[in-house]
């Protein structure tokens, strides 16, 4: 039993769990414009989400607050299994971005490039981490299908920004004693707003990815949004790790799940 939950737990800790649902949310998108995500663009969306994700924790684990984290932990304990990890996703991501059109990779350089760019400059800029993750992500998800960018194609970028960064608040959350720990003069937004201010933001998020989805009749999106809401209602400091790193980060499979089912 013991060793069952191990494997359970490496299953996000590792990364990869993240890294399947991101490929989850790049399938819906391609779904909701109508066009097919060959393996090209998932094979980028899976291996760069799971060489980013790893690699920004790995870089961290000889710091000794930062390791405290359980994802970071993980990386300690089990470090050639995470750079191995790491190799995986980057040969998978170079696999598909090498039939990618070089407009598509310059923005997903922009979006790399980011990320770096708060990494080493803006770090202590807490609030910022969240607006981040969720332009990236939104930018990762949607450039390799090579789009025109219509107003409602423009308007499905910013709902699933706004998705993402609604899934991504309840962690700041979790993570505010770690992030206290690592980087005492960061400011996260629970830290600005409290925890229960952070909930309440996070409902908006959801709220305007219901109403855009309403807008673009997206009906599945409507769902999700109202089902997130439930979810993030629940969330505290004591919430156990399972319940962000399995169900909030699965909320964008259930999303692709409920896409599916629905009988259009």
């Amino acid at each position: 039993m013991d060793l069952a939950k191990a494997m359970f737990r490496s299953l996000w800790q590792s990364n990869i769990w993240i890294a399947c649902n991101a490929l989850a949310l790049h399938i819906l998108v391609g779904e909701y414009l109508g066009l097919t995500s060959d393996w090209t663009t998932s094979f980028v969306v899976f291996g760069g989400t799971c060489f980013v994700y790893n690699a920004l924790r790995y870089r961290v684990r000889n710091d000794v607050e930062a390791s405290v984290h359980p994802m970071v932990a993980w990386q300690v304990r089990h470090e050639y299994v995470s750079q191995a990890f790491m190799l995986l996703g980057i040969g998978i991501a170079a696999i598909g971005a090498i039939r990618l059109p070089l407009s598509i990779l310059m923005v997903l350089s922009l979006a790399v490039g980011l990320v770096w760019i708060y990494v080493q400059f803006l770090r202590a800029v807490g609030w910022l981490k969240t607006i981040i993750v969720g332009v990236v992500w939104s930018i990762v998800l949607m450039a390799p299908l090579q789009l025109a960018w219509s107003l409602d194609e423009a308007l499905l970028s910013t709902m699933i920004s706004l998705f993402i960064i609604g899934l991504t608040l309840p962690f700041e959350i979790h993570d505010q004693t770690f992030d206290r720990m690592a980087h005492p003069a960061m400011k996260t937004v629970v830290h600005r707003l409290g925890i229960r201010n952070t909930i309440w933001l996070s409902i908006g998020c959801f709220a305007l990815v219901g109403i855009l989805s309403a807008y673009l009749g997206i009906i599945s999106g409507v769902i999700m949004s109202l089902i997130c809401t439930g979810f993030v209602m629940q969330c505290q400091e004591q919430t156990p790790e399972s319940y962000y790193y399995f169900l909030l980060d699965g909320m964008m499979a259930a999303w692709l799940m409920i896409e599916l089912a629905l009988p259009y």
